[in-house]
């Protein structure tokens, strides 16, 4: 096993417990003009319409729930590699009826903060602009 793997399944597994509700819920400060609905690919599935998260607040290792709808979540937990950037782990969950995980998707970014960011998550093309506290 590769490094790049190893790092993925445990990537994996600590999104895997991350706790069943959302404990910080960012407050849409304000709303960054919509994005143009577009449809992309990445390898053979294809990705949902993109999401406008707009202007999101995040606390440097505090996690962010961010609700995308129909049953879905993203939760974003920001760590600060230095004044400029910041590494951002972005996990989308879905639950069935009775609570449970469905879904899981994880990705991993380094972006520097106050600048757009563009990024697909399992199925889903998510576009926010992260500032840190």
């Amino acid at each position: 096993m590769g490094i790049s793997q190893i790092i993925s399944v445990a990537a994996l597994t600590l999104a895997g417990l991350l706790p069943a509700s959302c404990h910080k819920t960012s407050p849409q400060q304000k709303n960054t003009p919509p994005a143009a609905l577009a449809m992309a690919t990445t390898g053979t599935k294809p990705v949902d319409v993109l999401h406008n998260l707009g202007d999101v607040m995040l606390t440097n290792h505090y996690e962010t729930c961010v609700q995308l709808g129909g049953g879905k979540n993203c939760l974003l937990t920001p760590k600060m590699l230095d004044k400029h950037n910041v590494q951002i782990t972005m996990a989308i969950e879905s639950k069935s009826a009775a609570g449970k995980t469905q879904d899981l998707s994880v990705t991993q970014v380094v972006t520097r903060t106050d600048r757009p960011l563009e990024v697909a998550v399992g199925d889903f093309a998510l576009t926010f602009t992260p500032h840190l506290n």
